[in-house]
């Protein structure tokens, strides 16, 4: 496997940040059909990828550990948003 960057880290940060953008915008602006919010959810995604691979600062390399761990504080950060929006 190859050696983490920032980059494999920063794609995932895009999709949460755009699930949780979604996910509050379909539960406190406009109730959303399911199909839309995930078109929008994808457009939101597609957009943040596009930003990162323009960006050369990404490209750095990490240590498996510290992949990891930022990796488990998105999706940590992720389930609590989505669970607090839903409230």
């Amino acid at each position: 496997m190859k050696e983490p960057t920032i980059k494999k880290v920063a794609y995932g940060v895009a999709m949460a940040i755009a699930i949780i953008v979604v996910h509050f915008i379909d539960a406190r602006v406009y109730a959303m059909q399911p199909i839309f919010a995930l078109f929008l959810a994808i457009f939101v995604t597609y957009l943040g990828i596009v930003l990162i691979n323009k960006s050369n600062k990404f490209d750095q390399t990490i240590s498996r550990a510290k992949y990891n761990l930022i990796n488990a504080g998105v999706v940590f950060v992720l389930f609590i948003a989505y669970f607090t929006i839903s409230r």
